[in-house]
């Protein structure tokens, strides 16, 4: 998954493949969803988010065993998606296992500042 990048409608569909993106070429056409089987409780509303404020969102999430570097631009009606690898679980031993879980956590942990509070909806009811 590290240094993926594709391009989504508004549907969510893969509409472009960056050059270097060979994993995601075979599912061009197809939902991301299929490319990124159970991601939707995690990526979804990053996805959301990015179509809401109209700007870019950065997040790291915990996905296949690994913490992702996601990054979301708008372009038009579509969205610019890339997903970077960042830590992967090493199940070689116990005490590597540990370690890999103790440099995802950090990461996690680390990015969770960076992530911007979502913008309150407006209602005219709120103005006096």
């Amino acid at each position: 998954m590290s240094g993926q990048g594709f391009l989504l409608d508004g549907a969510d569909t893969i509409v472009r493949v960056d050059d270097g993106s060979r994993a995601v070429a075979p599912f061009l056409g197809h939902p991301v969803w299929t490319f990124l089987p159970e991601a939707r409780p995690l990526l979804g509303p990053v996805l959301d988010e990015a179509r809401q404020v109209d700007g870019e969102i950065e997040s790291t999430i915990f996905y296949a065993g690994g913490s992702v570097d996601v990054r979301v631009v708008p372009v038009g009606a579509c969205l610019a998606v890339r997903l970077e690898r960042r830590t992967e679980l090493d199940l070689r031993t116990l005490e590597t296992l540990a370690a890999s879980l103790r440099s995802i956590e950090a990461e996690l942990a680390a990015r969770e500042h960076v992530r911007r509070d979502r913008r309150a909806p407006a209602s005219p009811q709120a103005l006096p």
